[in-house]
């Protein structure tokens, strides 16, 4: 079973209601994990319905005509570059964009970060350390924050934890401060995988890359005075 890294920006009313009922917030993240249909995809499906090669291969079905090998392979090609799109936005770049400008440095800022397996990675070499935040903003930026839920809202590797505003904001400016081009050349995966870290090995554009969305993630939720929630699934 994979280990994947999730944060989600709420508001600090939601963050309350979720600590008073965390059966709320379970729906919630229910919610975002499996959406029924998520701005960027309703985007996607428009793509495709408003493609020529779509409504040329619906018109020609409407009259019961078979697709000659050109129509099948053009078909097939635009279907390939609607995949990429769709990826593209599964990575975060496109769903749930909150600002229609890129970040500096990175994506645009979404108010869900999807971290993939890249997770205990970024965490080590933020920190140093394996397990747990250190104490440090730098520390809680992953493995921060506190419990919610107890084992009601267990997600497969414990329940979710929550910083506040105030938190976000010294995480961000933490991470505004990281020399992320110094340390992903420096980063070590065989010492991380020596360390016990999952999935070590990752190359340094590939934590660059992801920094970069963690970094935008929680300036733009600093920006928006939102708290954070953070889990693994």
């Amino acid at each position: 079973m994979s280990m994947i890294g999730k944060l989600r920006q709420v508001s600090e009313l939601d963050l309350a209601k979720y600590k008073k009922n965390p059966g709320e917030m379970v729906r919630a993240l229910a919610g975002a994990q499996h959406p029924g249909d998520p701005a960027g995809f309703a985007t996607l499906r428009e793509t495709l319905q408003q493609s020529p090669v779509v409504q040329k291969i619906m018109e020609l079905s409407k009259q019961q005509k078979a697709l000659s090998r050109e129509e099948q392979v053009e078909m097939q090609q635009e279907m390939m570059k609607l995949m990429k799109q769709a990826v593209q936005m599964q990575k975060g770049g496109l769903a749930k964009v909150s600002s229609g400008e890129a970040q500096p440095g990175g994506r645009a800022a979404s108010e869900e970060l999807d971290l993939h397996k890249s997770w205990h990675c970024l965490h080590f070499m933020l920190t140093g350390k394996v397990e747990g935040p250190d104490g440090t903003a730098l520390g809680g930026a992953i493995l921060g924050g506190e419990e919610i839920g107890g084992d009601d809202a267990d997600t497969g590797y414990g329940p979710p934890r929550a910083l506040t505003s105030s938190q976000v904001r010294s995480v961000a400016a933490a991470l505004a401060e990281f020399p992320i081009d110094k340390k992903a050349q420096e980063f070590d995966s065989a010492a991380a995988d020596q360390a016990g870290i999952y999935v070590a090995q990752h190359e340094a554009a590939e934590l660059t890359d992801y920094f970069g969305q963690l970094r935008n993630f929680y300036e733009d939720a600093a920006r928006k005075g939102n708290a954070v929630l953070l889990w693994i699934e």
